[in-house]
């Protein structure tokens, strides 16, 4: 059969006094796919930021203007970054958090490359 939305849905779910900045939708779609490139990284399942950036863009259809969800972090500037996180976990929980790689990186003042 044909697919539809379940019509309770709307009741159940809807607010409409509920107001997203444009800036939230974009950024926790773009942020949770940097946090969790980042994570592989951190943890060793990424060998190199190029396999990241590259696997990103080819692999799973990263937004090529990005130059990689790896490279979004150096481009948006690593301080910029975690600070946005904070906000984001701030508000929509700790999963926008930053991975201790982004700490690591600016303690020593470091890109990812």
């Amino acid at each position: 059969g044909s697919k539809a939305i379940w019509p309770g849905l709307l009741e159940l779910y809807y607010q409409p006094q509920a107001s997203v900045p444009e800036a939230d939708m974009r950024d926790r779609l773009l942020f949770r796919q940097v946090i969790e490139a980042l994570r592989c990284l951190e943890s060793g399942v990424l060998r190199t930021v190029d396999d990241g950036n590259i696997g990103s863009i080819m692999g799973i259809g990263a937004p090529p203007w990005t130059g990689g969800l790896i490279q979004f972090v150096n481009t948006y500037g690593l301080e910029r970054f975690a600070a946005r996180c904070a906000v984001l976990a701030e508000h929509y929980g700790e999963r926008f958090l930053a991975p201790a790689i982004v700490q690591q990186k600016l303690a020593a003042g470091e890109r990812f490359e």
